[in-house]
Parts: structure tokens; sequence; C-alpha cells
């Protein structure tokens, strides 16, 4: 079966044609390259549980791809609401920018039905997964908003002090209000600023590599 790997956040998915939308970082289907099957014939570059091991020689545009894929990145369900509408999706961008005040960025695809109800409503919801999360990653990551309802028959969810959906079974939630956005081109970072934040458990949080390792 054929692989395809995202060049933005190095998901990798199998199948005759890559998917419309990667379920991680939300880029089209041009933003998938295949892969070249394994030959065993010489050593490859191979990246496990986020360890990469490179191949002995690699052309200048392949080393750009492939240095980015040794970013550690987490995994997060980021949600919206928003003319009484809720959504939410997979994101692997999301990180603190200052302590005071609290503000933290995260990066979403401009073509994601999440990025619609965040500009709308000028704020937005984290859920930070915890290692068992991958279920989480998969509901949130693998359709549109626009297509389903992916809180529908979803029990362990609580909607925050601003109004968004934040997930129960989780490390911790945040809420935030948007006081800034940088146009990154098919990406938007929203700048929030944090007005709630929750610690609902205790654990390790879900990372991309460990995710990939452990699916």
């Amino acid at each position: 079966m054929p692989k395809w790997r995202c060049l933005v956040c190095g998901y990798i998915h199998e199948g005759e044609n890559p998917p419309e939308v990667c379920p991680l970082c939300g880029v089209g289907a041009e933003e998938f390259e295949k892969m070249e099957e394994e030959d065993n014939s010489q050593p490859k570059e191979t990246v496990v549980a986020g360890k990469i091991e490179a191949a002995p020689s690699m052309d200048k545009e392949s080393a750009l791809k492939h240095s980015l894929f040794a970013i550690s990145y987490g995994l997060f369900i980021v949600t919206a609401h928003a003319d009484g509408v809720d959504n939410g999706q997979c994101a692997n961008t999301c990180f603190q920018i200052t302590s005071e005040p609290p503000q933290i960025a995260i990066g979403i695809n401009k073509n994601n039905y999440t990025h619609q109800l965040i500009t709308k409503s000028g704020k937005f919801g984290v859920s930070v997964l915890n290692q068992q999360g991958h279920d989480y990653a998969r509901r949130f990551g693998y359709s549109s908003g626009r297509d389903v309802n992916k809180f529908e028959g979803l029990d362990n969810v609580h909607r925050g002090e601003l109004g968004i959906l934040l997930l129960d079974d989780c490390l911790t939630t945040m809420e935030a209000e948007v006081v800034g956005t940088l146009d990154a081109g098919t990406h938007t970072l929203f700048l929030g600023e944090v007005k709630n934040g929750e610690v609902l458990q205790k654990g390790e949080p879900m990372t991309y590599a460990y995710f990939r390792a452990t699916r």
C-alpha cells in the first residue's frame, strides 16, 4: 500500500491517494509527497518515536523538508464556538508566548471550519491530550466539522467560562481570547490571552512522535 508524508508536520498516510486534509495540521493533499518504497540495499532515513537517523547524503530540498521532522510537536484539541455551533480539530501547534499576561499561540489552517469559528468569535479553547488520547486525535482530526458533528455522542465534555466546549479526559484545558493574528500563508497564527485554565489529570502529554509510534 502506498504511503504519503505530510510535508508540514510529517504525518504518514497509507492509501492509494493522499488524504484530502491532513488530520493533524490541516493542510491539503497538495502538501503530501509519495514516499519511496524501502530499498534495503541502501540505508534510509528512519524516524522512531521522534528519533531521526539521517541518510548519509541528501539533496538540499530533501534536507530542508526532513529537518522539519526533527521539531517536536504536541497534540492538542483546539475548540471553538460561534453562532450556536461547536467544533474542534486536532492541532500540533500550541505554545506559550508570555507568562504575564498569560498568552499562547495556535496555528490553524485557513480552510478549516475551526478557523472560521475562531475568526467569528474571537476566542478558542485548547485541551492538552494525555498519552491515551489517540481516539480524540482521530475523532477531531480525521473529518471536517462542516460534514459531521464531532461532539455527537461524546459525553465527557464540559463548557468553559467563555462558552467553549472542552474535554474532560485530558491533562489540562485553557480558554483564550484572541488579541492578535499573524497571516502565515495557508495558516493563521492566533495569539490568545488565556482567561481560564484547568488541571484535570496528572500524566504525560501526547506528542506527535508518540502518537505515530503507538497508533
